[in-house]
C-alpha cells in the first residue's frame, strides 16, 4: 500500500533519517535530564546546565561547608564555656566556704586545736579549687588559654606552691564573626595565675645596627615602618629607589648607596649610626631624599633628609627589643657580670648572665633555673619583665654583689619600689604628718628621728633618713649611712661612731615604720643592721590566699586569719567577675550560633531556588517527553516506508 510521507516532498532517505535521528536524540537527552532531575531533585547536575547560575551555586555550596564548620566550632565553644562557667561556680562555692571558716575562727570560741583542724578543711578546699581549675573539655583545658592543649593539668604543685603552665591569652576560633571568638579562658584573666609586679621602668634603648629587621623598629615617627619606594635626587638629577623588598637596615644602606653610585659616583652615601641613619654629601654635592607621593617610607626610616657638602643625622629609629637583640647594643649600661640573686619560696639561686650575648640567652638562663619564672619583653618593646608562674610562695629578686637587678629594673626591693607594695601590698604604717616614724640611736649616744610621712618609695626612705642624720650633725657615709643591701634585698644601716650605747632602730611614737621596713633591730655593739626583705612578690590569687589561710590557722595566728579571710573575700569578687566574663563569652557564642543558623537557612533557600527541581513539573515534563518520543517513533517509522512513486511525486 502506498503511504504519504509526513516529511517535505521530494526528500531523500538520508535527510529524512538524519532529521528523525536528531529529533529522537534530543528527546532522549531531555528524557535523561528529566530522569536525573527526578532522581536527584536538582535541576543542575553540571556547570553546563545553567552557566549563568553555576557561579552562585558554587559560592553557596562553599559557604554551606564553611557554615557547617562554623557551627561545629561554636558548638564546641559553647561546651567549653559552659564547663568553665560550672568550674567557676564550684570555685566560688569553695571560696565562700573558706571565707566562712576564716570568719568562724576569729575571736572567742576558737582555739589552737580547732584552728589546726580547720586548716585541714582549707587544704581540702585548695585541692578542690585546683581540680576545678584543671577541668578539660575534649582534651582542652578550660583555663589553659592559648596553651590549653596539654597533657595533664595546667595547674600543678611546684616548689611548695601551685604553678600555672598555661598561656596568658585565650584561644579563639572561626565562628563567622569579623574576628575570632574566644572560646576558653586563661589562668591570668580568670584566676590571676601570674604575678605582674616585677615590671621594669628601665628603657634599655637597643641601638640600631645593620642586622636589625625593619619590622622590629617603631620608626622615626613611632608608627612602625611602611615599605615602599623613596625619591633620591643628586645635584638636581632624580631617581627612584625601591625598598619594598628590603628586610634589614643594611638592605636599605645597600640599595640607597648603589643608587647614589649609579647616579653620581663619589657624591656621598648613607650610613647607620647608634640611633638611625645619617646622610653624607661630599664636597660640592647636594643629596636629597624624600618620600614618593603618598608614601611614608623615608619618614619612617628617618631618611627624609637633605645634605649639601655635609653630614646630616636622621631621627631615632626606636628599635624594639626582640629575642634576637644583642646585649651589646643596649644604650643603657647594664652589669651582666654579677647576675641576679633570686629566691623563689625556699629556693635561692644566681641567674648568671656573664656569658649571655642576646636577650634569648638571658631568657634561657632564667628558664634553666626551673623556678617557674618567665623573662619576657614588655609590651612597649623597651625593657624586660620577670613573671612568676607559682602561686602560694614569695619571690625576691636582688643583687648578687653588683647592680644587675637595678640596671634591668627587676629588683623587687629597689630605689623605685613603692612602700605600698611592702608586706604583700599591705604597705608601711606611718604616723600622722609631722610625727616621727623612726627612732635611731648610735653608739656615741647620738639620737635622731625620721619623719617618713612624705615617703612613697624606697629612695624616699633613704634620702629622708640621710637628711635627718645630717640634721643631727652626722656625716652621712662616714658616721652613719643607710643604703640598699649589696647582696640580696633589704636596707643596710651602718653606725661607724664609737661609744657605749647600743646601736638600734625602733618605731617612733605610734608608727610601725621600722618594723614594716624590716629594720626594727637592736644591734647592740654591732655596727651594721641588715634589714629583712619586706618587699617580696607573690601571685595574688585564691591559691595563695587559701595557702595563707591554712598556714595562719595552723600557726594560731588570728591576725593572719583575718588578713587571709579578707583576701579570700576579694577572691570571691574576682571569680564572680571572671564568671560574668565567661557568661558574656557564652552569650556571644550563642548569639553567633543563632546568626549562623539563620544565615544557613537563607543560603539554603537561595541554593534551592537556583538548583532544586520542582518534582511536579519534572514528572509532568517526563510524561510529555515519553509521549513525544513515542509519537516521533511512530511518525518516523511511517516516513521511512516510502516507495519510488512517493519520491517522484
Amino acid at each position: 500500500m502506498s503511504t504519504i510521507s509526513p516529511l517535505l516532498s521530494r526528500t531523500s532517505n538520508l535527510m529524512s533519517s538524519e532529521l528523525l535521528r536528531r529529533r529522537l536524540q534530543e528527546t532522549q537527552r531531555e528524557l535523561l535530564l528529566a530522569q536525573d532531575q527526578a532522581s536527584t531533585g536538582k535541576i543542575l547536575s553540571r556547570g553546563s546546565d545553567a552557566p549563568a547560575n553555576i557561579s552562585a551555586v558554587l559560592h553557596l555550596n562553599q559557604a554551606k561547608i564553611q557554615r557547617e564548620q562554623q557551627e561545629l566550632n561554636l558548638e564546641h565553644a559553647r561546651g567549653v564555656l559552659n564547663l568553665g562557667d560550672a568550674a567557676l561556680r564550684d570555685i566560688t562555692d569553695i571560696l565562700i566556704e573558706a571565707q566562712q571558716v576564716a570568719s568562724s575562727q576569729i575571736g572567742v570560741g576558737s582555739d589552737a586545736t580547732t584552728r589546726s583542724t580547720q586548716a585541714g578543711v582549707i587544704d581540702a578546699q585548695l585541692a578542690g579549687a585546683i581540680e576545678a581549675a584543671n577541668r578539660q573539655f575534649n582534651g582542652l583545658s578550660v583555663f589553659g588559654g592559648n596553651n590549653g592543649v596539654v597533657d595533664g593539668a595546667v595547674f600543678e604543685p611546684f616548689l611548695g606552691g601551685v604553678r600555672y603552665i598555661g598561656g596568658d591569652a585565650s584561644l579563639g576560633n572561626d565562628g563567622g564573626a569579623l574576628t575570632d571568638l574566644a572560646f576558653n579562658s586563661n589562668g591570668l584573666e580568670a584566676l590571676g595565675a601570674l604575678s605582674t609586679r616585677v615590671e621594669t621602668l628601665v628603657d634599655l634603648d637597643p641601638q640600631a645596627d645593620g642586622d636589625v629587621l625593619l619590622r622590629d623598629i617603631d620608626g622615626a615617627r613611632q608608627r612602625g615602618y611602611l615599605a615602599g619606594a623613596i625619591n633620591l635626587t643628586i645635584n638636581g638629577v632624580p631617581t627612584v629607589v625601591d625598598l619594598t623588598t628590603a628586610d634589614t637596615l643594611d638592605d636599605v644602606v645597600t640599595r640607597v648607596n648603589d643608587a647614589i653610585t649609579n647616579l653620581d659616583p663619589g657624591a656621598g652615601s648613607i650610613a647607620i649610626g647608634p640611633g638611625g641613619y645619617s646622610l653624607t654629601a661630599n664636597a660640592g654635592n647636594t643629596i636629597t631624599i624624600t618620600d614618593s607621593a603618598g608614601g611614608t617610607t623615608a619618614a619612617d626610616l628617618g631618611l627624609d633628609l637633605s645634605a649639601t657638602s655635609a653630614s646630616v643625622a636622621g631621627s631615632d629609629l626606636n628599635v624594639r627589643l626582640t629575642e634576637r637583640t644583642e646585649l651589646s647594643t643596649f644604650a643603657t649600661p647594664v652589669d651582666f657580670a654579677n647576675g641576679l640573686l633570686i629566691t623563689q619560696g625556699e629556693n635561692t639561686a644566681v641567674a648568671d648572665f656573664s656569658s649571655a650575648t642576646t636577650v634569648q640567652e638571658l631568657q634561657n638562663v632564667i628558664d634553666a633555673l626551673n623556678f617557674g619564672l618567665r623573662l619576657t619583653i614588655n609590651d612597649d618593646g623597651t625593657g624586660l619583665d620577670l613573671v612568676s608562674e607559682v602561686s602560694g610562695i614569695e619571690l625576691s629578686i636582688g643583687e648578687n654583689g653588683g647592680t644587675t637587678a637595678e640596671d634591668l629594673g627587676l629588683r623587687t626591693f629597689g630605689n623605685t619600689t613603692l612602700l605600698s607594695d611592702f608586706r604583700n601590698r599591705v604597705g608601711v604604717q606611718t604616723s600622722e604628718a609631722g610625727e616621727p616614724d623612726l627612732d635611731i640611736t648610735l653608739h656615741d649616744g647620738t639620737n635622731f628621728t625620721v619623719d617618713l610621712t612624705a615617703a612613697s618609695t624606697v629612695a624616699d626612705v633613704l634620702s629622708l633618713t640621710q637628711a635627718a642624720a645630717a640634721g643631727a650633725g652626722l656625716t652621712v657615709g662616714v658616721d652613719f649611712d643607710i643604703a640598699l643591701a649589696s647582696t640580696g634585698n633589704g636596707f643596710t644601716v651602718t653606725d661607724n661612731t664609737v661609744g657605749g650605747s647600743d646601736f638600734r632602730v625602733t618605731n617612733a611614737g605610734l608608727s610601725f615604720a621600722a618594723e614594716n621596713l624590716g629594720i626594727k633591730v637592736n644591734a647592740g655593739t654591732g655596727a651594721t643592721i641588715d634589714g629583712a626583705d619586706q618587699s617580696k612578690v607573690r601571685v595574688e590569687n585564691m591559691f595563695t590566699h587559701l595557702q595563707e589561710l591554712s598556714a595562719a590557722l595552723r600557726n594560731n595566728d588570728e591576725a593572719g586569719i583575718t588578713l587571709a579571710g579578707s583576701s579570700v573575700e576579694d577572691d570571691i569578687d574576682s571569680v564572680v567577675s571572671a564568671r560574668a566574663r565567661v557568661g558574656v563569652q557564652a552569650r556571644r557564642v550563642d548569639d553567633q550560633l543563632t546568626l549562623i543558623q539563620d544565615r544557613d537557612i537563607q543560603e539554603q533557600t537561595m541554593l534551592s531556588q537556583l538548583q532544586d527541581a520542582d518534582l511536579t513539573e519534572v514528572l509532568t515534563r517526563f510524561q510529555q517527553l515519553q509521549l513525544q518520543l513515542q509519537a516521533s517513533l511512530q511518525v518516523g517509522s511511517a516516513g521511512q516506508q516510502l516507495s519510488l512513486l512517493d519520491f517522484l511525486r
